[in-house]
């Protein structure tokens, strides 16, 4: 209907010290001034107190099975935060995969759910985990100009190299990459870039300094139109 709405993730104290209607229009022109126009004052004095602040839970267990009698999937077995998206996706994921090791077994139930709990638990606490650090990098890393730089260089990798350098999220958004696996590989493409864009700067500080020694500049030169500029500068400054 063309409305907006708004989730909102802080700590219970947090929440706790917002009372009135006034108050939780003073946090939002503090914090997010920008949703008040989009929401409306109105809308949210009245949606603020409708629904209390609820605990998110996040789920690790294991095994997944007792026997040959019993197992365990979705978010019975791996119920995630929401900051990562795939809560729905890792509880399809399981039935692909429980349906995969049946065929694999033949149906045999005795061997068919040890083995699901033996490759599926450290996928699903795999995602969980990340599901976590999608919270951290959206709170934060968002902001940071070497995490920007880093996405850039990443995608521009991934474009150059498709099959070497994937990044994170399109390994677990958009391939069946096991979740622990799109982990190790995102830790070892994080190591062998950073140490790229090191020996990259090292060299370039290297090379700089070599070629400055091997050339080095006249000072004379540099002097006169450093000495043009301040004068630019002092008639432009000077009334």
């Amino acid at each position: 209907d063309k409305t907006f709405t708004c989730t909102l993730f802080m700590p219970f104290e947090e929440f706790e010290k917002i009372t009135t209607g006034d108050e939780v229009i003073e946090f939002f022109q503090k914090y997010f001034p920008d949703a008040i126009p989009l929401i409306g004052a109105d809308a949210l004095e009245r949606d603020y107190f409708r629904l209390p602040a609820q605990a998110m839970v996040s789920v690790k267990c294991s095994p997944y099975h007792i026997g040959d009698k019993c197992v365990l999937m979705g978010d019975a077995a791996h119920a995630v935060v929401p900051f990562y998206g795939q809560g729905m996706n890792a509880g399809f994921e399981d039935c692909i995969v429980f349906d995969e090791i049946m065929n694999q077994f033949n149906e045999d139930f005795s061997a068919v759910l040890p083995e699901y709990t033996r490759v599926r638990v450290p996928d699903d606490h795999a995602i969980a985990d990340l599901a976590m650090y999608n919270y951290v990098e959206m709170r934060a890393h968002v902001n940071s100009k070497w995490f920007i730089f880093r996405k850039r260089v990443d995608n521009l990798l991934h474009f150059l190299m498709p099959k070497t350098i994937i990044p994170l999220y399109t390994m677990v958004t958009f391939t069946r990459t096991r979740y622990h696996v799109a982990v190790e590989r995102w830790h070892w493409q994080d190591r062998v870039i950073n140490r790229g864009l090191l020996l990259g700067a090292v060299g370039a500080v290297f090379g700089g300094s070599y070629l400055l020694i091997k050339n080095p500049p006249n000072i004379n030169k540099l002097v006169v139109p450093a000495e043009k500029i301040w004068n630019k500068l002092a008639a432009l400054i000077t009334p």
